[in-house]
């Protein structure tokens, strides 16, 4: 059995996975919960979500991280080790394998390149700003970011670092890391920059054909495995882009969504897409060790024991009458 634990409502991004009858056990567990409990099933456990958790909630992830490592259990994605988006992009241009940087607003440094723009520290919403030419216009976004309630420890400056993969189109690649092995991921096409969820109907067949390119060749694990390695995350999603021939990576979901695709008007698509999800199956299917014989894990470090005794004596007095 696999047991995901994630912040509510981020278990939607397993809910296709765990419909599969031909994939392995897959439940989802919510920190709240887990925090909570005296002791856990005997499973493979993967932390997720890290960027949604508070530092207080990272910690006591950390310590159940510990505990049930301790215990024997297999555990992806150390919650004290695990590089976030600002630690993670820092880390990678120092290393040389990202051109570009990002910057906290309230370390002071200033661009060394623009075009620049704004975005919030954690999370996957939306930007703060489009592109940026110079810091005079940075400098209006981020007043109007802390105009709007953004906590200025939230704001991070990233320089722009894309490239049309044609004329008006831009592409957004991807590389998946489940444990031991590292799968290309679907293609994404836009007229836009900022690629996200691709434009319907935009992408052409000879992309599709390069698509498949990608899924047999798998070009771009080496530099997605430096990138997990720097980041200390043994499951997730590395999204990157093609800037000059080098690969630039952009951020790394340890929760990305698992989904099954849907019939498309290329055939050639469809295959790809039905590609990617049976190889993530069988990684899962991989990955996954089987029962584990023996009792539930005992929670027994002191600090988590600590927590869950504030934690039934806060829901005492919430529940008392008044």
């Amino acid at each position: 059995m696999i047991r995901f634990l994630v912040t509510p409502p981020h278990e939607k991004t397993l809910k296709h996975m765990r419909r599969d009858a031909r994939a392995p056990r897959i439940e989802t567990l919510h920190y709240d919960r887990a925090f909570a409990e005296r002791r856990l099933a005997r499973a493979l456990y993967v932390f997720t979500d890290h960027d949604r958790l508070s530092d207080f909630d990272l910690e006591l992830a950390a310590l159940l991280h510990r505990s049930l490592a301790a215990a024997g259990m297999p555990v992806l994605n150390d919650p004290a080790r695990v590089r976030t988006r600002f630690a993670l992009l820092r880390a990678l241009h120092e290393a040389g394998l990202n051109d570009f940087n990002v910057y906290r607003v309230d370390e002071g440094l200033k661009p060394a390149r623009y075009p620049v723009f704004l975005r919030r520290a954690a999370g996957h919403g939306e930007l703060l700003s489009g592109l940026l030419p110079d810091s005079e216009a940075l400098a209006r976004a981020v007043e109007d970011a802390l105009a709007q309630g953004v906590p200025e420890s939230s704001l991070l400056i990233l320089e722009y670092a894309a490239e049309p993969v044609r004329p008006g189109l831009f592409r957004k690649l991807a590389v998946s890391r489940i444990g031991p092995r590292l799968l290309p991921q679907a293609c994404v096409h836009d007229d836009q920059w900022l690629v996200k969820y691709g434009k319907v109907g935009i992408g052409t067949p000879e992309l599709y054909a390069d698509e498949q390119r990608i899924l047999r060749e798998n070009p771009y694990a080496e530099a997605a495995l430096r990138a997990f390695e720097i980041a200390g995350i043994e499951y997730g999603r590395a999204d990157l882009g093609l800037v000059r021939g080098r690969v630039q990576i952009y951020e790394i979901n340890t929760n990305p969504t698992l989904r099954r695709g849907l019939p498309h008007p290329d055939p050639q698509r469809t295959e790809n897409l039905t590609r990617i999800w049976e190889e993530h199956r069988e990684a899962l299917r991989a990955l996954d060790p089987g029962p584990l014989p023996g009792p539930p894990v005992e929670l027994r470090d002191t600090r988590l024991r600590q927590h869950q005794s504030w934690l039934a004596r806060y829901l005492r007095r919430s529940r008392a009458p008044t």
